[in-house]
This record gives structure tokens, sequence and C-alpha cells, in this order.
């Protein structure tokens, strides 16, 4: 324990005493350390101090509970959680893990249950719980009573092994740019890299995959076709260290299971389809505008050069893959198994929520298309978004 608390009191001193402002996760700025902890000192203090730190506790009462001091702030650009679903983050919002949606169709009735919805983050404060469906993460055995946002994210900005065991913390750049400046290139959204051990709450898994390559706009965090996170590789693969069951990058789809992964190139037909499609009977795209943030992909680049959140250019031919973020987000979404759509009806216009859906509320029906009118964007008979790729429509 006094080892630790002798680390963290050097961690303290060393930003507090920085002189370099960079942004919170960073590094730099006295707020680093103090913005989520209580340090308390034999003085009895909170703040900086020579004496060593005796106590350090969370500001929030579990650590999703801490990060969301500042992740749900109301009109925060970097919220993930809002109060009516409109926070329209790549990720998703954890909204919806609070909404379950009824509704009767044919005398059936039907449910898209809210644990369903998303990674069901504990965050006690924020009314959000462990999934109660199952025990640990499908597909894998990462227990569902530890999911944290430390499991995925390292809060600590670790740099050296990719963000594993053993880093050290480092003044960095956190969005997968090239570093500038004093900084060094930091993991993708603080993704746990090699080694990781899926937070300090003893969840029994050691990260196995290296955190991805992927480049966003530290500006913003908007998702649309012409700002978003653009993906170079290793996303799948990331995701496999809780779900290994699930990884086949294999383009047979071997067991059932869609392909996804480095290995599941989109050949010369898919590659076709998804630049020319733009809705259903549609097929006029052209490769310079073909992108759709509903249906992203990996580019198969291995270096951050290569990748231009900006752009809205679809698929080139021989490099591009499909991953397990082009069909589900990564925090939450509005639909079952955290489709970026209702991956189960036939037309997107018959997505729920709708009006008049049990438990739905305000503008669910919009927000959950990230506030894309879908039936006057791409028509009230479009599809399944499978179509981008696969054309069955």
């Amino acid at each position: 324990m006094r080892a630790s608390l002798v680390a963290a009191h050097a961690l303290l001193i060393i930003f507090l005493l920085s002189p370099i402002a960079h942004g919170f996760h960073e590094g730099g700025g006295e707020e680093y350390c103090l913005g989520c902890h209580n340090i308390y000192t034999s003085e009895g203090s909170q703040e900086s101090s020579s004496a060593l730190p005796t106590m350090i506790t969370l500001k929030g009462s579990d650590p999703s509970s801490t990060c969301l001091r500042c992740h749900a702030a109301k009109g925060a650009n970097q919220s993930v959680l809002s109060n009516d679903g409109s926070k329209f983050t790549p990720g998703g919002d954890f909204y919806w893990l609070q909404k379950t949606f009824t509704w009767t169709e044919g005398g059936v009735h039907y449910q898209s249950e809210a644990d369903s919805h998303g990674h069901n983050v504990v965050a006690l404060e924020y009314g959000l719980h462990a999934d109660q469906r199952q025990s640990t993460a499908p597909g894998g055995r990462y227990p569902a009573s530890s999911l944290a946002c430390n499991s995925c994210h390292n809060p600590h900005a670790t740099s050296v092994a990719n963000g594993g065991a053993g880093s050290t913390t480092s003044l960095l750049t956190t969005y997968g740019a090239d570093p500038v400046g004093d900084t060094t290139n930091g993991n993708y959204r603080l993704l746990g890299g090699e080694g990781y051990k899926g937070s300090h709450q003893g969840s029994g898994v050691t990260f196995t995959h290296g955190a991805p390559i992927a480049v966003a706009d530290s500006s913003s965090w908007i998702e649309t076709d012409s700002s978003h996170p653009t993906y170079g590789s290793g996303m799948s693969e990331w995701c496999a260290n809780c779900h290994p069951a699930f990884l086949n990058s294999s383009t047979s789809g071997a067991g059932g299971k869609h392909p996804a992964g480095k290995g599941a190139k989109l050949n010369a037909d898919l590659v076709k389809n998804y630049n020319s499609y733009t809705r259903s009977g549609d097929f006029k795209g052209t490769l310079s505008t073909a992108y759709l943030a509903l249906v992203p992909f990996e580019v198969g680049a291995s270096d951050v050069v290569f990748l231009t959140p900006s752009s809205t250019s679809g698929p080139g031919l021989g490099n591009a893959n499909v991953m397990c973020l082009t069909c589900h987000r990564a925090h939450a979404s509005a639909f079952n198994n955290i489709g970026r759509w209702d991956l189960e009806t036939s037309f997107i216009s018959d997505s729920h929520p709708q009006f008049g859906d049990g438990g739905a509320s305000g503008n669910d029906l919009i927000n959950s298309y990230y506030g894309r009118d879908m039936a006057a964007e791409f028509g009230e008979t479009q599809r399944q978004l499978c179509n981008k790729c696969h054309v069955k429509d």
C-alpha cells in the first residue's frame, strides 16, 4: 500500500509542477490527479503537499461514476450520457441503457430490453447497473459485475507497451493522431493495450491484443459522414480481448459468425457495392462521397498518417475490411445487440423505438439514428443497412 501511495505522490508532484498545458488525460495541469481522486496526507490536505499521501480515494462511489462526473456533464463536448439520447458520439449514448421499449404487432408482444442496448457499465450514481441477463461478456469471461469505463479505457493515459502492464504515464495525445510538440502518441481513446488488466477490479482478464490504430477529431465528439473516427486496423482484434469467441477474421464466415477483422477483406464486389450504394434501389454513388457513418469500415492501415477523420471516401480495393464496429457501437445504442441500426426489422422505417412504443419518449425515434430522418433521407422502403455491402434488397 505504501509503495503505491509513494508512486501516486510522485506522479502528483510531477503533474502539479508541470508548466505545460494539456488535455485532462494527457498528463498536464494540476487537475490531472485531483480531478478524479481525493488525496489525503498526514496533514489532512487534499492538495499538493510535501507530506506523503496516506489515503487515495475516488471522487465517485465507483470507477464509472467517477468518470461520468465529467463525461455526463450537461452540455459538455465529451459527454457520453445524456438525458434524452442526444449525444451522438461514435461510441453511442449510455442513455439507451435506461430505456426498454415495448410494442405489439399482430397480437404479438415485443420488447427491446435496456440491458441489450449496450455495454452495461456499473455507475450506481447514474442509475447504470450490471447486465441482468448474463453474468459474463458474450463470447468471453469478463464478469458483468466488474464492467466499468476503465475496463476498456486506461484513465491514466499510459503509453509504454501500448498502454499495458508496466506502462508509465506520459504527456500524450489521445485521439490516435501523430504526436505534436512534447507529447507522445497515446492509444486511441485511451484504450488498454496488450497486457492491460481490464481495470483494477479483479476481472481475471489480461488483454492479449493491442489497442487499435484509429484517429478521431479531438475538437468534436459528434459523429457525422464527414467528421468521424477513421479506423485503420486492429479494432475487432481488440474487442476480442473480452469477446474472443466472436473474432472471426476469415472471409468464409465459418461457425455462423459474420467475418470481422484484419482478414475479413472487402473483395472487389463488396467494395463496388459500398461505393455505389446510396439507398435501396439507388446505385449512383461514387467513391469520393460513399462513406456512411452508420456503416464504417477499417481502411487496413497500420499507421495513423494514412487516416483522415474528415474523409468522405468509401473503401479502396485490397486493404479495407469489416470490423465489429461496422454493425455495432462500442458504448450503447437504441437497438438490441448495440446495433448501429435496428437489426431485427426488414425496413428501417419500421425500426423501434417508434412513437407510441411503451417506454419511448421525447425524440427517441430521431435520436436513435443520430438526428437523421431515415425515412426522408433513405425512403420508406429502405431495407437493412447490411445492403451497403451486400445489396440483397
